[in-house]
């Protein structure tokens, strides 16, 4: 955007976040080209960080890292489910908000954001009836119903403040998104702002306030609250990667320098001597000829020890990925066979990163369901209002993809755990244990299988 374009930030009211936004946004758009590898390219950073001038992403993992958290969190095997007793009700409302969230695709995005950055925010975004059409199925004019839908705000252009609120003289919570990269219908360039508190919704066009879509300005929040929820990837808000920046940044400025090494190795250059450039003849490509008997020719290469060289680069390389759990998968595709046993310990890290970042992810979203299910509550849109009720995520999902045996052993294990309870709740554990098919069923009680154990 061009610089003289004002910005809300220079507005009295908002400028004391200017510094804030701005850091944000340079430290949030440093680990997303970390992650697609064009870091190296910023002279700035190359600067900073005194790296040699043409270190390159030779080995650029972390984004299959991040891929791998996106897959993993929310459920191999299925998306985001339930925990197990969840009524019909829940499951359907959450079924529903997915549909109007477009949920599959908005919940990777949020992952990624989360992965790669350590903040990953959440929209509560209600939509009013559609405009009638015409459906040629049912042969009738039709309207799409309105909705309310979780939509995915990239963290570089949002922030979670509390404020201070000149109209009420009060500290607020407020959303303050600034997106300069905006384009109206005719291709020019803005920078959209907004702010939100508990009470109104203010918009900017360029720091300027502005009306958005046949709305004024300035208008009272029908929602009552904040509809921006944040989700930190950790305790530091750090991203997945955040250990090892500094490894891959070390193993990829000395790969780099060295490959520029064996390059010339390749390109060997000479020096004579004991002659002069008259003196000396090419014969071919590699045959040379002097006319004095005591000239030599030397080829000049750096006495540096390349084997040792590349052994250390291993050496780093490896210690970075096993900083990453997720790239265990790296050693599992180079042997051929593994124990079960091997397998299960070779996971374990991974298991642990991503049942702690589930507790993280899934608290948020299921803040989000209740904060969906409130703002359509209050508009009067139907279909997710049983989310308004206490639920939870299966916190027992597999990290990975189960094999038939497991699963039949998990299915025999929920079947036991289900005859337990039955077997609890009939009269003959509240009546006379004289009755010997009490005494059955109390004996079957205590050799009843046990629930499977999460974390695999």
């Amino acid at each position: 955007m061009d610089s003289n374009v004002k910005t809300v930030l220079d507005l009295p009211e908002f400028k004391p976040y200017a510094a804030r936004f701005a850091e944000r946004t340079r430290r949030f758009n440093l680990y997303r080209r970390f992650v697609d590898g064009s870091v190296y390219k910023d002279v700035e950073f190359r600067v900073i960080h005194k790296l040699y001038a043409e270190t390159k992403a030779l080995f650029s993992f972390l984004s299959r890292a991040v891929n791998l958290d996106i897959a993993l969190v929310p459920g191999i095997m299925q998306a985001w489910p339930l925990a197990d007793g969840t009524s019909p009700a829940i499951e359907a409302a959450q079924k529903q908000l997915y549909e109007w969230s477009d949920w599959p695709i908005t919940s990777d995005e949020w992952l990624e954001d989360g992965a790669s950055l350590g903040e990953a925010m959440l929209k509560i975004v209600p939509s009013e009836a559609g405009e009638p059409y015409f459906n040629p199925v049912t042969r009738r004019f039709e309207q799409e119903p309105p909705t309310v839908k979780l939509d995915r705000i990239k963290p570089e252009i949002c922030m979670l403040l509390d404020h201070f609120d000149p109209s009420t003289k009060a500290i607020v919570q407020m959303a303050l998104i600034i997106d300069r990269n905006c384009r109206d219908n005719a291709g020019e360039q803005y920078e959209y702002a907004e702010a939100i508190t508990p009470t109104q919704i203010r918009t900017y066009r360029n720091g300027e306030p502005h009306g958005y879509n046949g709305n004024p300005d300035r208008y009272a929040n029908p929602l009552g609250f904040v509809p921006v929820l944040r989700t930190d990837n950790d305790s530091e808000s750090r991203p997945t990667f955040s250990i090892t920046l500094e490894q891959i940044t070390s193993v990829n400025e000395f790969a780099s320098y060295l490959g520029k090494v064996i390059a010339r190795a390749i390109d060997t250059q000479w020096a004579a001597f004991g002659a002069e450039q008259r003196d000396i003849i090419k014969s071919g490509s590699n045959i040379w000829f002097f006319d004095q008997a005591d000239a030599r020719l030397e080829a000049v290469t750096a006495q540096i020890d390349i084997p040792g060289a590349l052994a250390f680069i291993q050496e780093v390389k490896a210690e970075t990925k096993s900083n990453l759990p997720e790239l265990v998968f790296d050693d599992l595709r180079m042997k051929a066979q593994i124990a079960t046993d091997t397998l299960d310990i070779q996971l374990t890290e991974l298991h642990a990163k991503i049942y702690k970042m589930r507790r993280r992810y899934d608290h948020g979203l299921t803040r989000a369901h209740q904060m969906a299910a409130r703002a359509a509550q209050m508009l009067g849109i139907p279909g997710i209002e049983a989310l308004l009720e206490a639920h939870t995520l299966d916190e027992s999902r597999p990290v990975r993809p189960v094999s038939e045996m497991e699963q039949i052993a998990i299915d025999n294990a929920r079947m036991g755990r289900d005859m337990q309870r039955t077997l609890l709740a009939g009269d003959g554990m509240t009546g006379a244990t004289n009755d010997p098919t009490n005494q059955r069923a109390n004996r079957h009680v205590d050799v009843a299988p046990q629930p499977a154990q999460g974390g695999n």
